[in-house]
């Protein structure tokens, strides 16, 4: 009889830990194929990683393959218990999501007076909605994996003979939950390192050849290339606004419009010079040479993020251009386009995009307050008066990633000390990139925090 009661008792287990296995890698599924973008990172990103192979309980290695999982689920609850930390409760999540709803139920909500308002909470509804979501996917993929441990743990502690297909269910249901709550928890973890004001705007990414001459020219198009399919990576929107072809081979410049949530946060750690050493397919003697490119990142703000900008007449050099390319006789013959220059910082941005002189020069002072007021970010400045060309200089001049393909490979972030040997899966804008930029968005967290400590302990 208490055979039959042990046997029953194992049988149960088994078909509760397939059901919930079942259960939630459906879940888990629709939600990673959705993005998990609670704005990561997001972002993020539709990032999937290849199964780690199955750690099985073999009779000879059970104590090791048990260090194995705990050690995995271990980091898993870290971050988990990190994100939590930083997150308002679920209680508190789910009494919000629930009184927005209810004021957007008004029937006078959606009255057109109240537009500015209905674009706020919608966005809001989104927002909490897919946080609720993720946290209760998170809670139930860590009390799986956690139950599972538990039952191996007493099948290894067990002085009887382990049936071995339910120790391979069990193994199977601890290790997905683990590996689904480690990738979902550095996800967010990432997402929450983009809180900073401009970082949920789309961005604008401006590739300039440097130093190199032709060879300059396709550093250029392979770092178009690059961030173009990691925008698509991320799953981001790319437009291409501008480009310069080069006099041989790819572009002098190309300025591109990335559009998604936290585009600009995501992109903005990008901005400096980029370092390029291969041997040349432009040099008749096959000699390893070494060029630069530059890459500007630049918010796209509001009407109501830059109405307060207030940039004086004279500070101002804007001249006209014809703006080239289709568009018929008023393009190609009547001076259009406009490029301003803001000559204390000497910044300049120009605009070519519409048929309309005018349209063009306001949509080019809109860029160039927007660049403004990043720059006034970053360099935690009090007031854009303050941006002079040095400053500008110390801002986008700095060298800031090194690709090296010959004599060696090589990528090398010099900020955040990031490296890898996979040049190739770089350039392809995947997910090695996404590593870099993980990389740097964790690395300018710890160089903010250790600032704020040193003032603390200065006493400010």
């Amino acid at each position: 009889a208490e055979d039959h009661i042990i046997m029953s008792r194992r049988l149960l287990v088994s078909a509760v830990v397939i059901a919930v296995l079942a259960a939630h890698l459906d879940l888990a599924s629709s939600l990673l194929s959705a993005g998990c973008n609670t704005s990561t990172t997001s972002h993020h990103h539709h990032r999937r990683t290849a199964a780690s192979p199955l750690i099985k309980l073999h009779a000879t290695s059970k104590e090791t393959d048990l260090t194995s999982l705990r050690k995995l689920l271990t980091q898993a609850t870290s971050i988990h218990d990190k994100n939590l930390a930083s997150t308002p409760p679920l209680a508190q999540i789910s009494s919000r999501l629930h009184d927005l709803e209810t004021e957007s139920s008004d029937p006078t909500f959606w009255d057109s007076s109240n537009s500015a308002r209905n674009d706020v909470v919608t966005k809001d509804i989104a927002r909490y909605s897919r946080l609720k979501l993720e946290m209760e996917l998170w809670d139930q993929l860590r009390n799986d994996a956690t139950e599972a441990l538990d039952l191996l743990e007493e099948f290894h502690n067990s002085n009887e003979e382990d049936d071995e297909e339910m120790v391979a269910l069990t193994q199977e249901e601890c290790q997905s939950s683990a590996e689904q709550l480690l990738q979902l928890s550095q996800k967010y973890e990432l997402s929450t390192l983009l809180s900073g004001p401009y970082d949920d705007s789309p961005c604008r990414l401006l590739l300039t050849a440097g130093a190199g001459g032709t060879e300059a020219c396709d550093w250029v198009n392979m770092l178009y290339r690059m961030y173009s399919r990691h925008a698509s990576y991320m799953d981001y929107t790319v437009k291409v606004v501008d480009e310069s072809a080069g006099d041989v081979v790819g572009y002098k410049s190309v300025e591109l419009l990335i559009d998604g949530p936290q585009a600009y946060g995501w992109f903005k750690g990008e901005k400096g010079a980029h370092r390029l050493v291969r041997l040349s397919p432009f040099n008749a003697n096959n000699k390893r040479q070494t060029t630069f490119a530059g890459v500007d990142v630049v918010p796209v703000l509001d009407e109501e993020d830059i109405k307060m900008v207030d940039i004086p007449e004279k500070e101002l050099e804007i001249t006209t251009m014809r703006s080239g390319g289709k568009g018929g006789q008023n393009v190609n013959k009547v001076e259009t386009g406009v490029r301003i220059k803001h000559i204390p910082s000497g910044l300049a941005v120009k605009c070519t995009e519409e048929r309309s002189q005018l349209m063009n020069k306001q949509i080019a002072m809109n860029r160039l307050k927007a660049q403004l007021l990043a720059i006034a970010q970053e360099q935690r400045l009090q007031d854009i008066n303050a941006i002079r060309g040095d400053v500008v200089e110390a801002s986008w001049g700095a060298q800031i990633r090194n690709y090296v393909m010959q004599p060696y490979k090589m990528v090398k972030d010099g900020r955040s000390e990031w490296e890898t040997s996979d040049v190739d899966g770089v350039l392809d804008g995947g997910a090695a990139l996404e590593e870099f930029v993980g990389a740097w968005l964790r690395w300018m967290r710890a160089k903010e925090e250790k600032e704020r400590e040193e003032l603390e302990t200065a006493g400010y």
